[in-house]
Order: C-alpha cells, then sequence, then structure tokens
C-alpha cells in the first residue's frame, strides 16, 4: 500500500484547481504488480493491471466535494533485443452508454515536457496525436520502494521485463463513470528505436526532427467503478 506522503503527492495539483495541498482521512490506494515472467520478450510487448478509486475533496475555495478519480496499477514493457527510449506514456479512461461502445473521456501524459495538466499536454504517438484533458491532473511513477521517479529515469527501457507503476489523478466531474458500472482504461507507450514492424515515423520527442523505428503500444482493461468514495480534506 503507498505511504501517505506518495498519496499526497499523487493528489497535488497547481494551484489555480482549488486542491492545494490535500491530507488523506481515510485513503487507500492499491497499486497492484503483474508477476513477472522469466521468458525473453520482444520490445513490442505490453500488459498492465490496474484499479480505480474514487474520493470527494471539501476544498477550501467553495468547491465542495469536488470529484477526484485515481488511476493506479503498473504497465510492463517487454523488450528482449532492442535499446528503445520511451517518449510517452498515456492514461486514458473510456466509459460507455448502455450497450454502446466505449467511447474516451479523460486522459493525462507522461513525456519529457512534463506532466501537469493545466497546460493540456499534447504528444504524437503512430495513431496520431494525442492530448490530455478535459479535467485536471498528472500522472506520477513510482518504484517498487513507492519512490518517486521522473520520466528520465524510466525512458531508457532496459532488456527484459520494465515495470511502469503509475497513479494517474482526474480531478474533476467524470459523470460517464457510472458506480458499479464497466469502464476501460487504455494505456499507451511511445518508444523510438525500436526493432520491431510495422513501425512508424514520427517527431515522437518532439525535439523538431522526425524519428523513425517509433512503436506505439495499446494495452486495454476492463475496469470497476467503485460504488463508494472516500473523502479527502485539504
Amino acid at each position: 500500500m503507498p505511504s501517505l506522503a506518495l498519496v499526497r503527492m499523487a493528489f497535488f495539483l497547481p494551484p489555480r484547481h482549488a486542491m492545494l495541498r490535500l491530507s488523506v482521512t481515510a485513503l487507500a490506494l492499491v497499486v497492484s504488480l503483474l508477476g513477472l515472467r522469466t521468458n525473453v520478450l520482444a520490445c513490442a510487448t505490453l500488459r498492465a493491471t490496474a484499479r480505480i478509486d474514487t474520493f470527494g475533496c471539501n476544498c477550501s475555495e467553495g468547491d465542495l466535494e469536488t470529484p477526484i478519480t485515481v488511476v493506479s496499477g503498473t504497465a510492463l514493457i517487454g523488450n528482449g533485443r532492442a535499446a528503445p527510449t520511451l517518449t510517452s506514456l498515456i492514461i486514458e479512461l473510456q466509459a460507455r452508454h448502455g450497450t454502446s461502445v466505449y467511447q474516451p473521456i479523460a486522459r493525462q501524459i507522461l513525456s519529457a515536457a512534463g506532466t501537469d495538466l493545466p497546460p493540456v499536454r499534447s504528444v504524437a504517438t503512430c495513431n496520431g496525436p494525442v492530448s490530455s484533458g478535459p479535467v485536471a491532473g498528472r500522472i506520477k511513477l513510482v518504484d517498487a520502494n513507492e519512490q518517486a521517479l521522473t520520466f528520465d529515469q524510466v525512458k531508457s527501457i532496459p532488456l527484459g521485463l520494465t515495470p511502469l507503476m503509475f497513479i494517474a489523478t482526474f480531478a474533476g466531474p467524470l459523470p460517464q463513470l457510472v458506480p458499479g458500472s464497466r469502464a476501460r482504461l487504455k494505456v499507451y507507450t511511445t518508444a523510438i528505436n525500436t526493432d520491431q514492424p510495422h513501425t512508424c515515423t514520427i517527431d515522437a520527442d518532439a525535439n523538431g526532427t522526425l524519428d523513425s523505428n517509433v512503436k506505439t503500444l495499446i494495452f486495454q482493461k476492463s475496469v470497476r467503478v467503485p460504488t463508494t468514495a472516500f473523502l479527502i480534506n485539504p
């Protein structure tokens, strides 16, 4: 279970959003780890596990019970041959109305340019450009000891399986997430210098030059929206 300090770090948002420094009274974020397998994988595999938790924030500027949705989990990236460099991580929430297909409702993005929303973050993927929004938030990465990791610390993907433990916060109303219903989590990772087929050529690292051998991996997982929410206070 993450420490209290880690939870505070995950919930800290820019000053313009009424949630300045949140302390937790009753909070349980469960970061689930996938079992590591010993077989060697190519640099085109992505697995993930995740859960959704919901919270209400009694904020100090009159915005009572601001809803906060937290997605925590682990993305495992497999690499067996190449020396790829991660350029972005995207956590996308999807919901559906009745029997309709899942539709994106909110995204948070992490790259070398940052993660905090606002401002809106945009990255290039092999599936086209993707932007964060519409609600405020961020993505935090941590190691097995719950210590915060910077993007620079994780962008070089070593051989074997690399776990990226993430906590993505979405601070604002998401009425499409009906308590007790199923939502879908979509995790995107984009990396350059891969050795896989069906790559693309884009400016994945946003440095003004085109990158070749770019691969975007996507993992989807159905998750249950909780029926109860914890309360946090500033």
